[in-house]
């Protein structure tokens, strides 16, 4: 059975280090497969053959195991730019992450009803589904909403999954009970990480990581409309995804060899920031405009507060693509925060 989220059990374990020893890890490619073990509902292979307890996306059996994992790989000599990323995804274990336990652009439901063909594990799936509705309950106590953007995609994913033939008994009546409950739900006011407690220190981090440095958002703001003013709009030629599985930035990148380094599931487990670096001299005149826009926009949305709509207007201003493609830009940017700052070196003077 799942345990109920996040306790103060949970945060005494974070403090404490109780429990399983992460010294159980020989090397750091067994940690690693762990991890990618562990994150399989998530971003899934193809080749589960069993689902644990601790496997369930967000539990607190969950978090304990990743943040076991997470200190095992710390006892490895890495090099820095895995140290860089291990630092970052344990500063995130200090974020409210864990009270949205299904990450509303990734199918996770349809990911555990492929397995549960061959698994039987629906009172899981059940139960996982209820855990979401009680966390997001808890979550509103703690002033965390859901945004519009993510509400919607939830409510996407679940009339996906009711429509889907043969549905176990058990997961249906889990799921419309849910799906009563998100009709209801009154999302929060901004689509961006601020709007969240504890959501700008978050987007800092997160800012932090993808450029290598550490500045305030407002500065980035400032270098890069600097940047823009002497650009000329240019064409959009991305051809984007019809889902948000992968993120804008991946998928710019390929097909790119990118170096896996395991640790990031929300980056299919590559170092995305070091494969933008590799191509740092390829980069055309409309490739630029495109990533200081996508940049000026992920500022005005997690840290200004823009709405959807005054994000895809300042889209629109710098390049030349639909209304659809820059709301599918905009999603892009709630559900990935921060990544198109891995193209911060357009912003160094020479």
């Amino acid at each position: 059975m799942i345990k109920h989220l996040l306790t103060v059990c949970f945060l005494g374990f974070l403090l404490s280090g109780c429990g399983e020893s992460h010294t159980q890890y020989q090397t750091k490619d067994h940690a690693l497969l762990t991890l990618q073990t562990l994150n399989q509902l998530l971003k899934t292979n193809g080749s589960i053959k069993q689902v644990s307890e601790e496997q369930w996306p967000f539990t607190n059996a969950y978090l304990e195991k990743r943040h076991l994992i997470y200190q095992g790989i710390n006892t490895f000599d890495l090099e820095p730019t895995e140290q860089r990323l291990l630092d970052y995804l344990i500063i995130a274990e200090r974020f409210p992450e864990r009270y949205f336990p299904w990450p509303a652009h990734i199918p996770v439901l349809e990911n555990m009803l492929n397995y549960n063909q061959t698994l039987d594990i629906s009172q899981q799936i059940a139960s996982w589904i209820n855990f979401n509705q009680q966390q997001l309950i808890l979550a509103k106590e703690s002033n965390l909403k859901l945004n519009s953007i993510e509400l919607g995609m939830l409510k996407q994913q679940v009339s996906v999954s009711l429509n889907r033939p043969s549905l176990p008994s058990n997961v249906q009546l889990a799921l419309q009970g849910f799906n009563e409950y998100l009709l209801a739900y009154i999302p929060r006011g901004s689509a961006g990480l601020h709007g969240l407690a504890n959501g700008g220190p978050w987007y800092q981090s997160k800012l932090n990581y993808f450029s290598g440095m550490t500045k305030p958002p407002l500065n980035w703001l400032v270098a890069v409309q600097s940047e823009l003013k002497v650009r000329q709009r240019e064409s959009f030629g991305l051809t984007l995804a019809l889902d948000h599985q992968y993120s804008v930035l991946e998928q710019w990148l390929k097909p790119t060899a990118i170096e896996s380094i395991g640790f990031d599931w929300a980056q299919n487990y590559q170092d995305l920031t070091k494969a933008v670096l590799s191509k740092k001299s390829e980069l055309t005149a409309p490739d630029q405009v495109f990533w200081l826009a996508m940049m000026e926009t992920d500022v005005g949305i997690h840290y200004h507060a823009w709405t959807p709509q005054q994000a895809k207007v300042n889209l629109l201003k710098h390049l030349s693509l639909t209304p659809q493609q820059a709301q599918y830009l905009v999603e892009d940017i709630v559900f990935y925060p921060g990544s198109s700052f891995s193209f911060s070196f357009l912003l160094d003077k020479k």
